[in-house]
This record gives structure tokens, sequence and C-alpha cells, in this order.
């Protein structure tokens, strides 16, 4: 008697790098998680670069010696810079009103198995 193992899905693709709790839900359920991660991975990505930015701009503002041109390029790199972070605070505050609003969690969201 030959024991025969069961395939469930031999063409499936896994990505080691994610969380087993997003691998191992439905298709349809994981969507809302990996826009989720998408979402907070775009916020880190963004905030490092405002930092970057930012110390770049005072640099280039403190060695400038007074150059005008350079001062104003400065100035419009961290001007640049801030803006950029207001998008991302505001993003997140709207992503956190809806939340408290709606009375979800967005980020992390949870599907009832009985439907």
């Amino acid at each position: 008697m030959t024991i025969i193992p069961q395939v469930y899905a031999v063409n499936e693709i896994i990505n080691e790098a994610l969380p087993s709790e997003i691998t191992s839900k439905a298709p349809a359920t994981s969507l809302a998680f990996y826009i989720a991660i998408i979402w907070k991975t775009f916020i880190t990505i963004g905030s490092i670069a405002f930092i970057i930015y930012f110390v770049m701009g005072g640099i280039e503002w403190l060695t400038s010696g007074g150059d005008k041109t350079k001062v104003q390029e400065a100035q419009k790199r961290i001007s640049s810079a801030t803006i950029g972070l207001t998008i991302l605070v505001g993003s997140y505050a709207i992503i956190y009103f809806v939340q408290s609003a709606l009375k979800i969690n967005i980020l992390a969201p949870i599907f009832p198995n009985n439907l």
C-alpha cells in the first residue's frame, strides 16, 4: 500500500518574504493584506526619503557660501521634502479617520469565515 501525498496547488507561487498569515489566506482576502503592506511600505520609503531630502537641503544651504541660486535650490529641496511629508501625514490621517468612522481596521482586515 503506497500513500500518495495530497498536492493542493502545484503551480502556486509562494513568496517567502511575506508573513505566513497572509500566504495562508484565500486569494480574495489576501488582496486586502497586500494593499495594506504596500501602503505601509510607501509610508516607510516616503519617510526615509523625507529625511534624506531634508538633510541634503540643509547641507546645501549651509555650504552655499551665500550664493543666492544655491540657497534657493536648497530652500526648494527643503520645501519639496516638507510637502512630501505633508502628503504622507495626510494619507495616514485619512486612513485612521476612515478606520475610526467606519469602526474597521483597514490596515489589518479581518474577514468572517461564515459568509
